[in-house]
């Protein structure tokens, strides 16, 4: 299976250290990679030919001249406005559970590495500098059509970041004059976890 290697660029929603159970209950574990520029036209084209050249396999496979298409998971990145940033944002995933139609299963996870190439078990946060490692699978059913899933496989984190539950200008505040927090009070919550669900891709 044809394996690929991205560019660096930013995590959005990750869900690399422990499966997203909200929309599956066997988990997934899921990134969002926003690149931008020559690193994102280059990586949208290798997909683009990989798709084409699965897609060419599958319909000899079914015996069919054309099959209706599901569109890669890329898409343009936008702000909490919904204006577009100019990244392009592609979305990688991985099923924690595969269970098979002959009845077996097995569990999977990700592969953590840091920028050394050492094993890691930090949590990461949305805005961290990633790299990720990715076999794209291609896929068909009679209702969807065809499709390629970007399997996530393994994640080099260049610059982490914590989980959090965002800053200031997350929420559209800007700075003002008036009260403000002492640095103690404002180090107790640095780098502190938010376990409130995230909008997933």
């Amino acid at each position: 299976m044809t394996q690929i290697t991205t560019p660096k660029g930013r995590a959005r929603w990750p869900k690399l250290n422990e499966p997203d159970r909200k929309f599956n209950h066997n988990g997934e574990y899921s990134a969002e990679l926003a690149l931008e520029g020559e690193d994102a036209e280059q990586l949208k084209a290798k997909l683009e030919a990989i798709y084409e050249k699965e897609y060419e396999r599958m319909c000899i496979r079914e015996g069919k001249k054309k099959l209706k298409r599901c569109p890669l998971p890329i898409k343009a990145v936008t702000d909490q406005n919904g204006e577009e940033t100019g990244e392009t944002g592609f979305r990688f995933k991985l099923k924690a559970l595969v269970e098979t139609r002959d009845g077996r299963s097995w569990e999977q996870r990700p592969d953590l590495f840091d920028a050394q190439g050492n094993c890691m078990s930090e949590a990461i946060g949305g805005g961290s500098l990633i790299r990720i490692s990715s076999e794209p699978a291609p896929w068909y059913t009679v209702s969807l059509g065809f499709g390629l899933t970007l399997r996530l496989r393994g994640v080099q984190v260049l610059e982490l970041k914590a989980p959090s539950g965002g800053d200031a200008t997350s929420y559209g505040f800007e700075k003002e004059e008036g009260f403000e927090t002492s640095e103690d009070f404002a180090a107790q919550f640095s780098g502190v976890e938010d376990t409130s669900e995230s909008e997933d891709f």
